[in-house]
């Protein structure tokens, strides 16, 4: 197949070497990581990279998207081309290979800090390990959270979030460790960094399954959302389909 491969800079290394190893043809193409900052941004990009792939000179059997639900970033995307994009709330689900990982890990704890090296290189200064800026959003890509937003205009969801979730420190953060990719000091670096704000670090394997089955097109519906031409992503918003098509 050829596929045209739109995807989060967070997966850099990754989706380079798979793309580099899968049978297929695919035409890749990073995104800045914007989905917790600014969704709406990230939305208008995405779709302009997908007209413009529908305007291309070659033929594509389909795009696929390497980005979850993001903040409600996908929502609305649509193409002439059909589309497949994994269901996930966001890239944390694609560092852990699946929805049943996720939950395993973070599923009591969702605003509990992680990292994964491509975090650390798109997110954080190499030269001193610490922040570009603010990534621990994480509830931004919550169920209740989007819903909020379904509802009511952002200021709003945000005041109505920390009003019934006053912000409380977990004193545990969690270092995504990818076999095959950590290629710099990333793990070191961000230890020191919570270990300066007493805060301990805990360390789980990831997995990238499910971005290796996005590039080589095998995709259960289980684990990805094929969009017919002409439909556009909606979002359910619970932990099992999480996602679907609309007309």
């Amino acid at each position: 197949m050829l596929l045209k491969f739109i995807c989060c800079d967070v997966f850099t290394r990754i989706a380079c070497d798979l793309v580099a190893k899968s049978e297929n043809i695919v035409d890749l193409e990073f995104m800045p990581m914007l989905a917790h900052v600014e969704p709406e941004k990230l939305r208008f990009a995405i779709q302009e990279k997908l007209l413009q792939t529908e305007q291309s000179a070659r033929v594509y059997d389909a795009i696929i998207l390497g980005f979850g639900l993001c903040g409600n970033a996908t929502i609305g995307l649509s193409s002439e081309i059909e589309m497949v994009i994994p269901r996930a709330h966001d890239c944390c689900t694609l560092f852990m290979g699946s929805k049943e990982r996720f939950l395993a890990e973070f599923g009591n704890a969702l605003s509990t800090r992680w990292l994964t090296t491509g975090y650390y290189e798109r997110t954080m200064a190499a030269n001193t390990g610490y922040p570009l800026y603010d990534t621990q959003d994480n509830y931004k890509t919550s169920v209740e959270y989007m819903e909020f937003l379904d509802q009511y205009d952002p200021e709003t969801a945000e005041y109505l979030w920390e009003t019934l979730h006053p912000k409380i420190e977990t004193h545990e953060s969690v270092y995504i460790n990818i076999d095959g990719y950590e290629h710099n000091n990333a793990r070191e670096r961000y230890s020191e960094l919570m270990e300066s704000m007493d805060i301990a670090v805990r360390v789980c394997q990831g997995d990238t399954s499910m971005l290796k089955a996005l590039v080589d097109g095998d995709w259960d519906e289980q684990r990805f959302l094929r969009v017919p031409p002409g439909q556009k992503i909606a979002g359910v918003y619970d932990m099992d389909e999480v996602m679907k098509a609309a007309v």
